[in-house]
């Protein structure tokens, strides 16, 4: 386990146990602009708990890891491919986290920060795993169905057999499509399109400037299409 390789102040208890799909408190929509005040009490709910972590209130950090670590683990897992791996790594990304947390500054989210600090532990293991730079991994198959947002959802309706049939072969052609992508590419369209971020918040995580990112994203999207458009 990554608590194992790591040493310095143990992390709170949730940092290195608990299930790896720990999900988002709900929030109450208001009609009109639900998700957006969402996003805005979730981000100044977050940056209470890293104040009081960063004064000590291990407890404040355990909240942290438990409304994110799903999330995080979904990216990890997306890249490694691996559940225990990706399990592993999520867990040292927090450990990082927590030794670097008083030095966060409160300018970026922390959503954005962990997710630059998991960003950094996935491609370091890569490159010691592969022997080679992570930008020119280009092998790294997308797994859309493993994908999990760490929310609630939805009970699942029942697809008759042609749709589920057609619906897992459109997965696997997109899935064949994405692993024809550099990790780079992948990793741009797996946080702006499965997580959402914005291109300020990708360009912060992959220290890229937003014109590389937004490069990035429209050239992926484009071989993307050109993979896709022969099956389709």
């Amino acid at each position: 386990m990554a608590s194992n390789r790591l040493n310095g102040p143990v992390p709170p208890e949730s940092a290195v146990g608990g299930g790896a799909g720990g999900g988002s408190q709900p929030y109450k929509k208001k009609e009109g602009q639900g998700a957006l005040d969402a996003s805005i009490q979730s981000a100044a709910e977050d940056a209470e708990w890293v104040q009081k972590a960063q004064s000590g209130d291990t407890r404040a950090f355990d909240r942290l890891v438990t409304k994110h670590r799903g999330k995080i683990y979904a990216m990890i897992l997306n890249m490694v491919k691996n559940d225990a791996d990706a399990w592993d790594l999520s867990q040292e990304a927090f450990i990082k986290a927590w030794k670097a947390l008083p030095k966060f500054e409160a300018r970026a989210r922390f959503t954005t920060w962990m997710f630059r600090i998991s960003h950094n532990v996935v491609y370091d293991w890569l490159r010691k795993r592969r022997g080679e730079s992570a930008g020119e991994l280009h092998d790294e198959v997308f797994d859309a169905s493993r994908i999990e947002s760490g929310a609630a959802t939805a009970p699942r309706q029942e697809k008759r057999p042609d749709e589920a049939m057609a619906q897992k072969e459109l997965r696997g052609q997109i899935e064949a499509a994405m692993g024809r992508l550099s990790a780079e590419h992948q990793e741009v369209i797996l946080l702006r399109e499965v997580q959402g971020m914005d291109y300020k918040q990708i360009s912060e995580i992959t220290e890229c400037s937003m014109g590389t990112v937004m490069s990035r994203i429209h050239y992926a999207r484009k071989k993307l299409q050109s993979y896709l458009r022969p099956e389709l």
